[in-house]
């Protein structure tokens, strides 16, 4: 058996809006926190609701110029496993990249609920970045109270739903829907880079927080001292 951490990534099945294919995963907030966590030398799995394909955002598909870099991460995107077939019990950790497509799916999936509460009731961290923490909603702890209530958190502000064009679009506001539930939502102005850490929870603002929010997961999951 490998002595790699070993890190479960979850991204999106949901990749239209009105029947067009507009939404999914924004890319770079899966391809940057994988390279991160590829570099600390975890052993990756990602999966999403449906398995195979991840729908990735169009308008963040990476460029002719940039896919030489990213082909290992476009290969773990087109073969997801399915949500289904994971359990808490085989891995360390759980992070959950962005992108519109989460607010649909990861938001209202009660058994990735089951799967989040499982790593967390495990004193595994578990880490979302921009609309990744969707999927961190109503998570119950089995005390009346949910895993965001009360927690230090951020994630895709109502100050960049009123320059993000896609907002019409989405079912909520991120932000009003974490208060809603008793979090404690810190927001910085739009495009800042920007982490919140709240014991094993670790959540980012938005798609320039990728990098640090992974950086920020690793710091939980390995430690020092």
């Amino acid at each position: 058996m490998s002595d790699k951490k070993r890190l479960l990534m979850v991204v999106t099945s949901h990749g239209e809006i009105d029947g067009e294919p507009t939404t999914g995963v924004w890319f770079p907030e899966f391809s940057e926190p994988l390279e991160v966590f590829t570099k600390a030398g975890l052993e990756i799995t990602v999966a999403s609701p449906r398995g195979g394909p991840s729908p990735v955002d169009p308008r963040r598909f990476p460029s002719a110029e940039e896919i030489a870099g990213v082909r290992d991460a476009l290969q773990l995107m087109n073969a997801t496993r399915p949500l289904s077939k994971m359990d808490a019990a085989n891995f360390d950790g759980l992070f959950m990249p962005g992108g519109h497509g989460p607010m649909f799916d990861l938001a209202v999936d009660k058994k990735f609920k089951d799967l989040v509460l499982a790593f967390w009731k495990a004193g595994k961290p578990v880490g979302a970045v921009c609309h990744g923490p969707a999927s961190l909603l109503n998570v119950p702890l089995g005390d009346g109270s949910t895993l965001l209530k009360g927690r230090k958190v951020t994630g895709f502000t109502k100050g960049e739903d009123a320059v993000d064009a896609m907002f019409k679009h989405m079912p909520f506001s991120l932000q009003e829907r974490m208060e809603a539930e008793g979090a404690n939502f810190i927001e910085l102005p739009p495009r800042t880079a920007h982490t919140e850490t709240d014991g094993m929870l670790v959540t980012g603002q938005n798609p320039a927080s990728a990098v640090a929010t992974a950086e920020a997961f690793l710091a939980v999951l390995n430690p020092v001292g």
